[in-house]
């Protein structure tokens, strides 16, 4: 099966990983496809790869579980990863944390997310059949019910994993092209404050005790991390926030620039973007705090040098 030449339409493009693409990542991309299809949903490029080069046909229980959910269309190829398939995707989705691993180390791929962080917003992994039935070889029956078990839960989580990739990576990207003109995901309404070619400033959130929400300043095109963003669109970004926080100075008397960056760091949404909150003496609001951790000197000064190298060799 070949992946389908991107028409003006066809501008999501998501890639489900897993080792063997027999079972996890074969399922959900044709899961996914099925609901899409169900929904007359256009403008989805969905495919599925596996890590490892994989002989094995897929599992009769497997095209049986499917089929009995109304997927039909299931003969396809296993396809193996490589750097060149992954960078037609805008979304690696991995069903457990290995592959999550593997692509980083192996492919120096840095975005990956797990499936289960996108239904749950945990970081756990869907397991291969080997992981849960240790006699797999000898134990059929066993071997179904996780096949079974697996497949229903990933069709079950197919909406909440639908809206989320919607939510948390094309959102922002659809509020710059104007395709998304109602609300943000907590139900505020878009504003559409100040432009530039390559950034937009909207303010959308509602923080408890202000007349105005925060603003978020975005470049149109999505970077997932505030390091990937090109050196002239961060400088037209920064005069964005410069510009809107001159007026938030003179208007509230201060405000804060935030930035989240990485899942680590509570970002949500996959595109980097700046929060400007504007602030009052009486405003009540709290910035999360964290828990001080005591260096000795020489502890202080081996990390100073460690970052300074990296630095260095960046």
């Amino acid at each position: 099966m070949k992946i389908k030449k991107l028409t003006k339409l066809s501008i999501r493009k998501v890639l489900f990983v897993c080792n063997g693409n027999t079972f996890r990542s074969f399922s959900a991309e044709f899961l996914l496809k099925h609901y899409l299809d169900k929904h007359n949903i256009k403008g989805w490029n969905v495919f599925s790869a596996g890590l490892k080069k994989n002989n094995n046909k897929v599992d009769p229980e497997v095209i049986a579980d499917l089929n009995a959910l109304g997927v039909k269309k299931l003969h396809r190829a296993h396809h193996k990863l490589n750097k060149l398939l992954l960078k037609k995707f805008d979304l690696v989705i991995a069903m457990a944390q290995d592959q999550v691993d593997v692509l980083k180390n192996n492919f120096n791929y840095q975005h990956a997310i797990l499936f289960n962080e996108l239904v749950k917003d945990e970081k756990s992994s869907i397991w291969d059949i080997q992981d849960e039935v240790k006699d797999c070889d000898t134990n059929r029956i066993g071997v179904e019910r996780k096949i079974d078990r697996t497949i229903q839960y990933i069709h079950d989580s197919i909406p909440k994993l639908f809206k989320n990739i919607n939510e948390r990576v094309y959102l922002f990207e659809d509020f710059a092209k104007g395709l998304k003109k109602r609300e943000h995901r907590n139900g505020f309404p878009v504003i559409r404050l100040y432009e530039t070619p390559n950034t937009l400033a909207f303010m959308s959130i509602s923080i408890p005790s202000k007349e105005d929400g925060h603003i978020l300043v975005i470049p149109k095109k999505r970077y997932i991390y505030f390091h990937e963003i090109p050196p002239k669109i961060l400088k037209e970004l920064l005069m964005v926030v410069q510009k809107i926080g001159a007026v938030l100075e003179s208007d509230h008397g201060g405000y804060n620039v935030l930035l989240n960056n990485g899942r680590a760091a509570m970002q949500y949404v996959f595109h980097a973007h700046f929060h400007l909150l504007p602030r009052d003496n009486k405003d009540k609001i709290e910035i999360e705090g964290w828990s001080k951790k005591r260096l000795s000197i020489k502890q202080f000064v081996a990390l100073n040098k460690k970052l300074k190298q990296k630095i260095a060799n960046q």
